[in-house]
């Protein structure tokens, strides 16, 4: 490793990033046969209540503002050994509940500890085995505190040692924090270096390295799709001596311009939101007009948007270039009008569900996925119920989230914290509300006041069923919509989706 890419300055980590304030000397420091205070312990496989019902609050956090959520793994995560998962980070919380998703095996995030430096926030951090590290940002918080920034790092690196030792999955976001930009930008030093020291230290004989992509159809959208891909996990040691083989170099820099390369290759990237945009509508407009699931080819709707991904960048690309062929400008035609019909329908222009409802409408085969009608009737009484008391909560939560964000990330991790705690007052205050109803009408009994906190219990699932019932109705509200158009104009939307589809193929 060579001495400049030791030479990291203090304080370069973000939010959930590994800290790059770890410099050579102090590195080897913390990993030298100097005897440093115990290690707390952490032990994943311990059923731990807080940590469950932390993972049950994200799923509900999920389930609640997007649509559907799928993981899709190009290859599967080691069962055992150690595991650095790395991730880009376009949207805050929702990211790191992603991520949580996407790994059958619990991941332990690097954390600011800005974030959570005491109180409920620490016990959580404690119960999930985060990491924490600080930033150069919170320096002036830090110091307030009474935090040595130095000793929290140093703390990070031995904690991070310790992880992989003992086999864990260390999830960090390595651009240093959240970046609403469309591509991957520069990634910090201190994950490359952290991850070479803990091959070095002779804690772990090797590390394998995975990374997963977030896609976002829309990131700050209700009722939009989000997508995981998990890339091919590779060996670090087996990396490094490939390219000392190679007479290449195999240091932090290398290091870290494989795992840029690696997240590229998960994630959606365009130079410029323009172009960014452009391959979104390509993707779902190509994802919907594919021929529907078979037996003989079971990929998904969103699966297949997420494995268009490479090919839509190219050719937007190519279309953007001086030499754009006839084929790409067919394509780039093809997909704006599909997407502008999409988004007169009510849909999301960059959703392929909605692309593929909007087909179903004019009688073209696409994967529309929709709720039986039937099953919607059903499930109306208890959405009522749902709505009724979940409508008010939900609409100020949102309104607050936007009120109080300070970027456009933060809209969205606002919405679900404090948004869920928010959520949580309004249960005892709707419990409180009804048993003082039921105090001054003389019918409180202790009998009905266990029924009634037994169906306070329910309200989370009430909510579910109300949001799936939307969903459900938004799906078949653009179907419906479609088919009042005009025939000609239905008959045109199959023309040129045919003709999307065979210009595809025949191109590809």
């Amino acid at each position: 490793m060579s001495e400049s890419d030791r030479k990291v300055s203090v304080g370069t980590t973000g939010i959930l990033a590994a800290p790059a304030s770890l410099s050579g000397p102090l590195v080897c420091a913390f990993f030298s046969d100097m005897v440093p205070a115990p290690l707390p312990s952490f032990h994943p496989d311990q059923f731990s209540l807080l940590r469950a019902f932390l993972r049950w609050s994200a799923r509900r956090a999920l389930r609640w503002f997007y649509r559907e959520t799928m993981v899709v793994p190009l290859e599967e995560i080691p069962e055992s050994g150690p595991v650095l998962f790395i991730g880009n980070h376009p949207n805050d919380l929702p990211d790191v509940l992603l991520g949580l998703q996407a790994c059958p095996r619990h991941v332990r995030y690097l954390a600011t500890i800005a974030a959570g430096a005491g109180g409920a926030a620490g016990k959580g951090y404690e119960a999930m085995g985060v990491i924490p590290v600080t930033r150069v940002r919170d320096a002036r918080k830090m110091r307030a505190m009474g935090v040595d920034m130095a000793a929290v790092n140093a703390e990070a690196g031995r904690r991070m040692a310790q992880a992989f030792a003992q086999g864990h999955v260390v999830g960090v976001f390595p651009q240093g924090g959240v970046h609403d930009n469309p591509q991957i930008g520069r990634l910090r030093t201190g994950v490359a270096m952290m991850a070479l020291e803990a091959i070095d230290n002779g804690s772990v004989f090797d590390l394998t390295v995975v990374p997963f992509g977030i896609q976002y159809e829309a990131p700050r959208t209700g009722g939009s799709d989000a997508i995981v891909v998990v890339g091919r996990g590779w060996s670090l040691r087996g990396w490094r001596a490939e390219r000392l083989a190679q007479g290449l170099e195999a240091g932090v820099s290398a290091l870290t311009d494989e795992l840029r390369t690696m997240l590229l290759g998960v994630t959606r990237n365009a130079p410029d939101w323009e172009s960014r945009t452009e391959c979104d509508e390509l993707v779902a407009a190509v994802a919907a007009v594919h021929p529907p699931v078979t037996t003989a080819s079971q990929t998904s709707l969103l699966e297949r948007a997420a494995r268009l991904v490479p090919l839509a960048e190219q050719l937007v690309a190519s279309r953007r270039s001086d030499a754009a062929t006839p084929h790409a400008g067919r394509v780039h035609t093809f997909v704006s009008e599909l997407s502008h019909l999409v988004q007169e329908a009510g849909g999301l222009r960059a959703s392929a569900r909605d692309h593929a409802r909007m087909l179903h409408g004019v009688g073209f085969t696409a994967d529309a996925r929709l709720v039986p009608l039937w099953a919607l009737l059903l499930m109306t009484p208890a959405a009522l119920i749902g709505w009724l008391t979940h409508g008010p909560i939900f609409w100020v939560v949102w309104r607050l989230a936007h009120r109080f964000a300070k970027a456009r990330a933060d809209v969205v991790a606002r919405a679900f914290v404090p948004g869920l705690q928010m959520v949580a007052a309004w249960y005892v205050l709707l419990a409180v509300a009804a048993i003082a109803l039921l105090a001054l009408s003389g019918n409180a009994s202790w009998l009905t006041v266990v029924a009634l906190l037994l169906l306070v219990t329910q309200l989370p699932t009430a909510a579910d069923v109300a949001v799936a019932w939307r969903d459900g109705w938004r799906g078949r509200a653009l179907v419906w919509r479609v088919q009042r158009w005009p025939a000609p104009r239905r008959a045109e939307i199959v023309r040129v989706a045919a003709a999307l589809r065979h210009e595809w193929q025949t191109g590809s």
